[in-house]
C-alpha cells in the first residue's frame, strides 16, 4: 500500500467512526493501521460500572479510579495485543 493509499485508508476508517459501531470501527482503523488479534472479549455492554466490576482495580477507591467512573461516558477493549501479534507485525 502507498503512503497516499494509506493515508486514504485512514481518513476513510476515522470518518466511519460516528456512523457505524465503536467496537467495529475501532478494529477497522487498527486493522488499517497494520494490527489484527482475534483475542476480544465478547459481551460488553460499554457501561462504566459493568467494566469496573468485570475488571477490579487493585487497590479499589483510589482517586484515579473515582475520576475515571465518574468522567467516562462507556468502556469497550478492543482487542488484547500480546507478542504472538507483535510477532506477526514485525514479520
Amino acid at each position: 500500500m502507498t503512503t497516499s493509499s494509506t493515508r486514504n485508508a485512514i481518513a476513510s476508517a476515522l470518518k466511519r467512526m460516528p456512523a457505524v459501531d465503536f467496537a467495529d470501527a475501532s478494529r477497522e482503523l487498527l486493522a488499517v493501521l497494520g494490527y489484527h488479534s482475534e483475542r476480544t472479549l465478547d459481551g460488553q455492554t460499554g457501561n462504566v460500572a459493568d467494566f469496573i466490576e468485570q475488571f477490579p482495580a487493585p487497590h479499589p477507591g483510589t482517586a484515579s479510579e473515582n475520576n475515571f467512573a465518574q468522567q467516562a461516558t462507556s468502556v469497550q477493549l478492543i482487542f488484547q495485543v500480546t507478542s504472538d501479534e507483535i510477532e506477526i507485525i514485525a514479520q
